[in-house]
């Protein structure tokens, strides 16, 4: 992640690198709407933090196609990030939006509101699945 990823998406109106030492330890977006800091998880959290993620989708997702799409997903990941949001409430569907594009961008996953979502927007596992069903 860097200034061309930040460029790039039109919202971000600032950015700023976060470090204990020489070891970067997130970044701190700036938007008209408030701020996002994004927290890299280190080391060993992240190999237990994705067991769990695993586990989680293995108990939610009962198509078997999807299942192993979604654990080779999960087995690409390289970087998790943990996100503290500040915005007014009224501001939520920009802040969505945000992290929709961020995340095709960057072509992730995402977990929000217990639901993971692949860099589509289409929700794997979680309550989302039910938001999409027709």
């Amino acid at each position: 992640m860097g200034s061309r990823l930040f460029d790039a998406l039109k919202d971000i109106k600032a950015y700023e690198g976060l470090s204990e030492g020489e070891e970067a330890t997130g970044v701190r977006l700036t938007f008209a709407w408030g701020s996002i800091t994004m927290n890299f998880m280190l080391g060993d959290a992240v190999e237990q933090h994705l067991v769990g993620l695993e586990g989680y989708v293995r108990s939610m997702i009962t198509d078997n196609d999807k299942l192993i799409y979604t654990l080779a997903r999960i087995r690409g990941v390289r970087l998790v990030l943990g996100c503290v949001i500040l915005h007014e409430e009224q501001d939520t569907d920009v802040v969505h939006d945000f992290l929709f594009a961020f995340n095709n961008r960057t072509n992730g996953l995402m977990f929000l509101y217990d639901s993971v979502f692949d860099y589509n927007g289409e929700a794997f596992a979680g309550p989302a699945t039910k938001w999409t069903e027709g």
